[in-house]
This record gives C-alpha cells, sequence and structure tokens, in this order.
C-alpha cells in the first residue's frame, strides 16, 4: 500500500493546542492610542508603512508558531511513507499452525483448526504487499508446508499429537536464515499442555518476535478410550483371554454410568460384542476388562469405544487387533542325564523356558517344553506338533531322523543348538551336509576365560540386551568353547575375544537355526546362574517362534501425520497395522500464554504493542522503529521553524 500513515494516531490530539498560538495573537493584538501632534502629512505617511510591516511580522510569527505546534504533535504521531512494496521487503512472516487431533475439539459449531486457519487468513490479508510468507502445518510427527501461501479451507486437523519443541524448532531454522530486518513467528494453538512434553523448546533469537494465537476452549467435554491393553493372547483350555480399556474423564464433570463397548472379529466370525457400564471422576482414568472365551487360533480385530457425546469425539473409540496362539511346544533334546533332574544338561534351560518374562505381565508362559533324554538307540518323536527343537549336548543326530529334521525346519520350523563336550566335528558332518549346521564344528577350545566382547546391537535377539541398564553382556563369561568355522551364507552374532563365533544364525528355506558355541548348562561355564541367562534364553527361543515384537504379524503406529493414515486397522504385505490417535491428546489441560512463553523461553510481547497498528493496516509494534519513518524530516523542519519564529519575534513589537 502506497502513501503517508501515522503510527500514533492518537497523537493528532495534541493539535489542539494550535489553540494558544491564536490565543496569544489575539490577546496581544496592538490597539491605537490617540495623540495631539501638529501637521499628520508625513506622519501618515511613516506610520501606514510601518503598520504594514507589523502586520506582515505578527502573521508571519502566528504561522510559526502554529507550525511548531503542528510539528511538535506530528513529530510524536511518527509519520511515515510507505512506498508500494516498500515496508513488505523489510519483512518475513512464519505462519504456524497447530494441526494436532486436539484442534479437532468443537468450540460454537467450529473446530479449534477452523478458528485457527480464520485468524491465520485475516493475517495474511493485513499484511503489506512484499511480505515473504511461511504458511506451514505441524504436529508430533513433523512440519508440512503449504505449497500456496493462502490458506485452505479444505484441509483437516491431523490425527498426530503434539510437540511444541518439534513445530517452533522447524519455524526458528527458518527465520534464522532470513535476511530480512523484520522476522514474525505467528503461532495458531489450543495451548494443550501436552505438547510440551517432549523435548524441551531452548527459545528463538531476540530480534524474532513470536506471537502466540490461542484458539482454544476455556472447557472441554470429553471422555477417552485412552488406552487398550491385551495379555498375552494364549489359548489354553477354560482360560480367556482379557481385553483392558482405559476410560479418560477429561471434562469438569463426572461421566455416570458411560456404556464402554467391545466389538471384536475373527477366525470365529463375531467373536464378542460386550458393554460394560462405569462412571469415572474427572481426571480420572478407569480401567474396564472384557473376558474373550476364544478357541481358534487367528488374527483378531475390532475396537473398544464409549458410546458418550463429547467436543472431542475422535478419541471415543480405540482399535486393537491381536494374533491368538496356542503355546508353543518346545522340544528339548538332553544329550547328556544326569542321575538326577538337576544334573541334566536341559534341567537350566526348561527351568528358564517355564518362567514368564514380564513383557505384558501376567504369569502365563508361552511355551510348553518337553524333555527327551538321548540315548544310543533314541530317535525323534513326530516333529508337527512342535514349534521349536533344541539339542543340548548331543553328540549326533541318525540320518533317518536327520530327514525328518531337515524337513521340519524348512518347513519353517526352528533349530536350537547347544554345545558341549560331546559335540564332536564327526558327529556334526552330516549336519552340516544338509544344510541344518550355519557353521562347522572345529573341536574345543579351553579352559580359558572366555566372555561376550561384540555383537549385532540391531539384531532382535541381542538388541534389548545391548542397554546396560538390562544387564552387560561382557559379564557373561565361559571356561571353554567348541570352535566354529561360520559358513558363506551364516551370520555371526556375537563373537569372543579374539573373534571366536560365540553365536551363528543360519537360514534353511522357511525356518531358522541358532548355534551356540556353549553349553546350556553348568559343564563349561556358570552363566546359568546369570540374572541374564533367563532374558537372554527367552529372546532366542522367542526369536525362532516368532514371539519377539520385531516378529510379530501385528504392528502398532500412530496414526497421521496430517489427514494421512487415519486410525483404523489395515492390511499390507502380510502385516496387520493397527492406527490410533496419540493417548495424551485426550488430556485436554491447557497451559497460559505466560506459562507457555516460559516453558519455550520465548519472549514477552508488550500488549499495548501488539493491538498497535499502522494507518495501512499492517501490523507493526509501537516500540520498534520503521525503516520509512520520516521523524528526521520532522525533527529538522521544526527546528528550522522555532529558529524562525525567535528570529521573527525578536523583531516584531507591539
Amino acid at each position: 500500500m502506497t502513501g503517508f500513515g501515522l503510527i500514533h494516531l492518537g497523537f493528532l490530539a495534541a493539535t489542539a493546542a494550535v489553540a494558544v498560538p491564536v490565543l496569544v495573537h489575539l490577546l496581544l493584538k496592538p490597539r491605537a492610542r490617540q495623540m495631539d501632534i501638529g501637521t499628520l502629512r508625513f506622519l501618515k505617511l511613516a506610520l501606514r508603512d510601518s503598520t504594514r510591516r507589523r502586520k506582515l511580522r505578527r502573521w508571519l510569527l502566528f504561522a510559526l508558531r502554529v507550525a511548531a505546534v503542528l510539528l511538535l504533535a506530528l513529530l510524536f504521531a511518527r509519520p511515515y511513507y510507505s512506498a508500494a512494496g516498500n515496508e513488505g521487503r523489510e519483512r518475513e512472516v512464519v505462519l504456524l499452525v497447530d494441526q494436532s487431533a486436539s484442534m479437532s475439539v468443537m468450540h460454537s459449531d467450529r473446530s479449534l483448526f477452523d478458528r485457527a486457519q480464520e485468524a491465520a487468513e485475516k493475517i495474511l490479508r493485513q499484511m503489506p504487499e512484499g511480505t515473504a510468507f511461511h504458511l506451514a502445518y505441524g504436529d508430533a510427527l513433523g512440519v508440512t508446508k503449504a505449497p500456496d501461501v493462502r490458506v485452505d479451507r479444505t484441509r483437516a486437523p491431523g490425527f498426530a499429537g503434539t510437540d511444541y519443541g518439534l513445530v517452533l524448532g522447524w519455524a526458528r531454522d527458518v527465520l534464522v536464515a532470513s535476511k530480512r530486518a523484520r522476522r514474525t513467528l505467528y503461532l495458531f494453538t489450543d495451548l494443550q499442555r501436552a505438547g510440551l512434553r517432549g523435548k524441551p523448546f531452548d527459545g528463538m533469537p531476540p530480534d524474532i518476535e513470536t506471537e502466540i494465537i490461542d484458539v482454544g476452549k476455556a472447557v472441554v467435554s470429553n471422555l477417552a478410550v485412552d488406552g487398550v491393553e491385551t495379555t498375552e493372547a494364549l489359548i489354553r483350555p477354560k482360560e480367556s483371554i482379557v481385553v483392558t480399556a482405559s476410560v479418560f474423564n477429561g471434562g469438569p464433570m463426572p461421566a455416570r454410568d458411560v456404556s464402554v463397548r467391545l466389538s471384536l472379529a475373527g477366525a470365529e466370525a463375531k467373536l464378542a460384542d460386550q458393554v460394560h457400564k462405569v462412571t469415572v471422576a474427572p481426571g480420572v482414568r478407569q480401567a474396564v476388562h472384557f473376558s474373550l472365551p476364544i478357541q481358534k487360533p487367528g488374527l483378531y480385530q475390532g475396537f473398544v469405544e464409549v458410546v458418550a457425546e463429547d467436543d472431542f469425539p475422535l478419541d471415543n473409540r480405540r482399535w486393537l487387533a491381536f494374533e491368538a496362539r496356542t503355546p508353543d511346544r518346545v522340544l528339548l533334546i538332553d544329550g547328556e542325564p544326569g542321575r538326577t533332574v538337576y544334573g541334566n544338561a536341559t534341567y537350566y534351560l526348561e527351568a528358564a523356558l517355564r518362567l514368564r518374562l514380564p513383557r505384558k505381565g501376567g504369569s502365563i508362559t508361552p511355551y510348553e517344553p518337553e524333555r527327551l533324554a538321548w540315548a544310543s538307540n533314541a530317535s525323534l518323536p513326530d516333529l508337527r506338533p512342535f514349534r521349536l527343537v533344541v539339542l543340548c549336548n548331543v553328540a549326533e543326530v541318525p540320518e533317518g531322523d536327520l530327514a525328518r529334521l531337515q524337513a521340519f525346519v524348512a518347513a519353517g520350523g526352528g533349530l536350537l543348538i547347544f554345545t558341549g563336550k560331546n559335540v564332536q566335528p564327526s558327529g556334526y558332518q552330516p549336519m552340516e551336509r544338509r544344510g541344518l549346521l550355519p557353521a562347522s564344528i572345529e573341536g574345543a577350545a579351553g579352559p580359558d576365560f572366555f566372555r561376550f566382547a561384540d555383537w549385532d546391537k540391531g539384531h532382535p535377539i541381542l538388541k534389548p540386551l545391548s542397554d546396560p541398564q538390562q544387564g552387560d553382556l561382557r559379564r557373561l563369561n565361559f571356561q571353554r568353547l567348541t570352535r566354529l568355522k561360520p559358513s558363506a551364507a551364516a551370520k555371526v552374532l556375537a563373537t569372543a575375544q579374539g573373534g571366536e563365533p560365540l553365536l551363528v544364525e543360519g537360514k534353511l528355506e522357511r525356518g531358522s537355526i541358532l548355534l551356540f558355541a556353549s553349553t546350556a548348562d553348568r559343564d563349561w561355564s556358570s552363566w546359568p546362574q546369570s540374572r541374564l541367562y533367563v532374558p537372554l534364553i527367552h529372546q532366542m527361543v522367542g526369536y525362532l517362534t516368532e514371539r519377539l515384537p520385531e516378529n510379530q504379524r501385528v504392528r502398532e503406529e500412530p496414526a497421521g501425520p496430517g489427514r494421512e493414515n487415519p486410525p483404523g486397522i489395515s492390511q499390507a504385505e502380510g502385516f496387520t497395522t493397527v492406527r490410533n490417535i496419540e493417548p495424551s491428546e485426550s488430556d485436554m489441560e491447557r497451559v497460559s500464554e505466560q506459562k507457555f512463553r516460559e516453558a519455550c523461553h520465548l519472549p514477552e510481547i508488550n500488549t499495548a504493542a501488539k493491538k498497535a497498528a499502522s494507518a495501512s493496516g499492517s501490523k507493526i509494534l509501537a516500540d520498534n522503529e520503521r525503516p520509512d519513518e520520516l521523524w528526521v524530516y520532522v525533527v529538522w523542519a521544526l527546528l528550522f521553524v522555532l529558529v524562525g519564529e525567535l528570529f521573527v519575534a525578536n523583531r516584531t513589537h507591539a
């Protein structure tokens, strides 16, 4: 916009002070006096000439005094001249709209997101021509910059959570890279406290203005299903699988006799449609338990929902899916039975498998170990009911049983081999020829001191145990090892000092094989007495039976970003993906703008300054100088007028 403007328009009221020189001019107006003199001919000529000069000086003095008052008022009003695009070329603005799930809360028949869009559009219209704009939408999954600098009213809030540190960091990076003099961030949000729980934001540079446009609703009525958990989905006679839903009342009033419904379908068609009634106090989470008499293995999927009307219906339903399985039967082949049960090579292994790791809670183990004492005339049973075969210090397996074992692994079964003094190269060459051994046996090493020196920290078996808080694998030590020479296709997962392979993985068609270079008992080490024994055994067995999180066919992912990947259940590439909104979005507790600025290290903005605007309609902070202000010229003009007034006043007499 082109033309003159005033930053402090109210100071023009000071022009009323022009009444002062007017009064002075009227009060000091000279009056004629009568005098008795002789002749008037020459005096009339002199008086006429003098009166003209005095009248001219008086009017000039009056004009200079009025001009001084007007210029002084104009100086305080801070005039500027805005040429086309001149002001805009000094400005860069980021308009950042919160598009997290909570922005879909309804307020006066409109969502908070619609109100934010409207506020952003208003600021876009007010900005002067030439301003550099960046319009973006952000949530906990990232920031999306709009392709056009205009508000798209067809856009809707997303499904992801809120992360103020992430979105403010993006805006800071954009504005820091700008070379323009005035840089401003406008954040349109509901000031949800949950958005401050992520990585703290360490503040904006002091020369970047940050304005918070609060579009939130003061009181939000909200009931949500913010969590669904399933006990280990094990099918056992006369036992049920339990689904537990968490119902959260985020509103200010108690929710009485609320219906909570579970709908589930799967291998048994419509399995469940159960409804429970609960009463939830404000700010409280109530657990609701559903018992499912599942008898057939397979994939089950559905949802839990609260049947209620509130301001945020998006979190009233939470989706779930799980794969119900029978316990895995594990065949433990004991190659060195002891005189008592405590002396068996499989004793510690069997005890570990009968324990339940507290990954999902409960005390039911997903494994049913069965021990087979291996003798010279022993043979393998029917392997079809088993999911995993474990060889513990077995000297050799006859050719007939090897063929059955090979077919078992190739069809998708698992094979875990622990070595020992009975494991010799000659006895395992037939297994190697059939592809059942990922490494050649080269005899025993020791006695010595062997320990875990290096391992694949990204492998599903060893990844959880790579965190020092879970235990240090380097503390496991072995007096003896079986020397292994891995095959070309094998993968070494862990080694001892000197590069001696400790754990080697191999594949045979659909099945997997693990070879551990020591015993499962205390013959060659004391590791069964370590607190890492049970977790490591469960990791190896869980990997071969596809019970580790990385093996699961059901995956959970956050919904979003934006409107992509809405809440629900989808099937792709053999996996079932469950998506829900971030549970923290159900917590509608708000934070004040002052607390928000303190948490994000943002400076305060003067309230009066935020309301000040130039005549052109552009939003300019009154405490800052515009590059196109004319106050310097007004000051020089005022000085010139004051000097002129002093000069004329000294030569003007009544």
